[in-house]
């Protein structure tokens, strides 16, 4: 993967390395040329007048003498060419390009929010948000009970991470929306969590997570209650998001199948 400098400045901030970025240069200054006519507007009033007749005199007989050659010149040039010059027939078609503007491809803008639990040590939850969201406390009280089932919150539940993309420094027509970008920001960021913490466990609910983090090109609906091994030695399982499990209580069944085998045995 290649890494870019603004992700490669956020993946260090992320291990908390600080970064020491030196003070821009400022720009040399650039000479300043006076134009002709302003040197010429400088001449003082004696040198103008002083050289007024002599110039005016010169240029009289210069014009006089130049016109007679030049009006010799013209009539020789006819008088030799006359003859032999073809005759000229315009060509009055319209030879006119009509410029026709190709429609540009509607092209959206990938934005998005994830919130990022850290519940223990060998578990991350990541959970979709719409942009500017904040988790509920229904959200809170059911991803608790999730956890507290297979045995992976031994404390409160820890406030999240918030994870937007496009990041604030690429915002612009010259920033990276892409897709691609998106994933690699999330990599770059789960795998700090895994080598940092030796992650074993990451539980993805909803459509975005799922998407982003697996490896195969699926759908959503595909993805549902799968479990692969990502860089790291970690696994991820895809689940429903919790808004989904909220709307329908029913679905909160399909993702203890998926999960179940997490929980500590006695």
């Amino acid at each position: 993967m290649t890494m870019t400098p603004e992700l490669r400045s956020w993946y260090l901030s992320t291990l908390g390395i600080v970064q020491y970025i030196p003070k821009r240069e400022e720009s040399a200054a650039l000479p300043f040329h006076s134009s002709p006519s302003d040197v010429s507007d400088e001449a003082t009033e004696s040198e103008k007048g002083a050289d007024t007749t002599h110039t005016d005199s010169s240029n009289e007989a210069f014009s006089s003498s130049g016109r007679k050659v030049q009006v010799a010149s013209m009539l020789e040039l006819v008088g030799d060419n006359a003859d032999r010059a073809p005759s000229l027939e315009l060509d009055t078609s319209d030879h006119s390009i009509d410029v026709v503007d190709e429609p540009k491809p509607n092209t959206v803008e990938l934005k998005f929010r994830l919130a990022c639990w850290h519940p223990c040590d060998d578990m991350l939850v990541f959970n979709q948000l719409i942009p500017g969201e904040q988790p509920n406390q229904e959200q809170n009280v059911l991803l608790s009970n999730i956890l507290k089932a297979i045995g992976r919150l031994p404390n409160d539940l820890p406030a999240p991470e918030l994870l937007d993309w496009p990041l604030e420094h690429t915002v612009g027509e010259s920033g990276d929306h892409s897709e691609s970008g998106a994933k690699d920001m999330l990599s770059v960021f789960l795998d700090t969590r895994i080598r940092k913490y030796g992650v074993l466990w990451v539980l993805l609910m909803g459509e975005q997570p799922s998407e982003f983090f697996s490896a195969e090109n699926k759908l959503y609906a595909d993805l549902l209650g799968h479990i692969e091994e990502i860089a790291g030695g970690a696994q991820i399982i895809m689940v429903r998001s919790l808004q989904e499990m909220i709307e329908e209580p029913d679905l909160k069944a399909e993702t203890w199948q998926t999960i179940r085998h997490l929980a500590v045995q006695p």
